[in-house]
């Protein structure tokens, strides 16, 4: 047999179908070695037979056939598996704390199931133990403001079966009370900075951090992962999470950029950007520098069939297509799903000017989103990079002239993630350097 061959790192993506598993070497000697894309290796994930370690086995054996038998010096994976990071989310007002706590859960790469602002009711705690949530995020408060809101959801929480992980940022006053009562009462409990400390102020970044975190103990003792930590020998990032961290490290060498990322059950859209200056002064809420919307009626196919029925009649495909296209039929059906789940994405993640009358006149506002000062669209994931004419579907999701919605410029530059590395790359973000990093990226869009 022959001697394994020295790598620098393996990462598998753990998918909710498929597990992929890719091969790195060069980043270690970076800027004296080139780092290089080696390979990669797939097979059908495993959840469901109980041990998600076959279908990674399987993987990395689909690699080897190629490459030959491999030693990484560091292994790592991503998941979006056993129903990936789900997570509800609760603030003491709905366009303040809620709003900071769900930008900071979207951020990590969750699946929000359910938000709530104010006072937890008997409907709210029976909506939670339905969601059966991995983690909760409990914040409220501005420092030095509110403290009873969260004390009292704090003492609600207790009254739930389950004990899923919980995350308290919200007024750090009563940070120490709030663990103190959740641990006595069987939760594993994670405190962060406040995710609004004070009015229009955002600081979702440290929740982020720390949901990482708490989804990587969750994720080891989830049905069918348990043996996941048998295979890395760093950390376990939730997948979307993990691309929103490339596409932060990317706009770093290439300026404010948006990623695309449609999937068989969501779409997702990351932007990282502080919006134009153009409209500074007409924005009515604050933003994060690094957004991630998910929208889980737009794929294509899960959410097919809720996709097609956006099409006008006469352009919606004579059949739905299967997970995996293969015959030119379903991947023409699959190519009209994928642009109309991008573009209506895209719509949904931008904001738009609005004109209110006041009694001095016509006033004109921002709302949400503005991705004007956004140069490139960038698409990842399957249905984009694998299917023919990606790039012309991120082209369509660009601004038209007279529209109010807050777009990327109409000749902002698109590209596809043609090795489809980017969950890959954010998962790698902290073991190497960040050029080495940047530099896998750029080869595998062209920029």
């Amino acid at each position: 047999m022959a001697e394994p061959r020295a790598i620098d790192a393996l990462v598998a993506e753990v998918g909710s179908t498929t597990t992929t598993v890719t091969a790195f070497d060069g980043l270690a000697g970076w800027p004296h070695s080139e780092p290089r894309l080696l390979g990669q290796g797939v097979a059908p994930t495993s959840v469901a037979q109980g041990d998600v370690t076959i279908g990674v086995d399987a993987a990395r054996a689909d690699l080897e056939s190629r490459l030959g038998p491999l030693e990484p010096g560091l292994t790592l994976a991503t998941s979006s598996a056993a129903g990936g990071l789900r997570m509800t989310v609760h603030g003491l007002t709905q366009r303040m704390t809620a709003m900071a706590a769900q930008e900071a859960a979207l951020g990590a790469g969750a699946v929000v199931e359910y938000q709530t602002s104010g006072h937890l009711r008997d409907h709210d705690l029976d909506r939670i133990a339905a969601v059966r949530p991995s983690l909760v995020l409990l914040a409220g408060g501005v420092e030095g403001g509110d403290t009873k809101t969260v004390l009292f959801n704090a003492r609600r929480f207790t009254e739930l079966e389950a004990r899923p992980i919980v995350v308290y940022g919200g007024n750090s006053q009563v940070a120490d009370e709030v663990r103190a009562m959740l641990e006595g009462a069987g939760f594993r409990v994670r405190v962060t900075a406040n995710v609004y400390p004070g009015i229009d102020e955002l600081d979702i970044v440290p929740a982020r951090a720390a949901i990482h975190d708490a989804f990587e103990e969750h994720i080891t003792h989830a049905p069918g992962m348990e043996r996941i930590a048998t295979f890395v020998t760093g950390r376990i990032l939730p997948t979307p999470g993990a691309v929103l961290v490339a596409a932060e490290l990317l706009a770093t060498t290439l300026g404010d950029l948006v990623v695309v990322d449609v999937g068989g059950a969501t779409t997702d859209i990351h932007s990282i950007t502080d919006g134009s200056p153009e409209y500074e002064g007409l924005r009515t809420d604050p933003e994060p520098h690094a957004k991630r919307t998910v929208e889980g009626d737009l794929g294509t196919f899960v959410s097919a069939s809720h996709v097609a029925a956006l099409l006008p009649e006469g352009e919606r495909p004579k059949v739905l297509p299967p997970a995996i296209p293969r015959t030119d039929e379903e991947i023409a059906s699959a190519l009209l799903l994928t642009r109309a789940a991008a573009m209506t994405a895209m719509q949904r993640h931008a904001g738009k000017l609005a004109h209110l009358y006041t009694p001095t006149g016509r006033q004109t506002v921002a709302r949400g989103r503005d991705l004007t000062a956004c140069r490139l669209v960038i698409g990842t994931g399957g249905a984009l990079t694998r299917l023919p004419g990606g790039i012309g579907v991120l082209e369509q999701t660009r601004s038209r002239e007279g529209g109010d919605r807050l777009l990327p410029a109409p000749d902002a530059v698109c590209a596809l993630d043609g090795d489809y590395l980017f969950a890959c790359c954010g998962s790698l973000a902290g073991y190497f350097d960040d050029d080495a990093i940047v530099a896998l990226m750029r080869r595998s869009t062209g920029l």
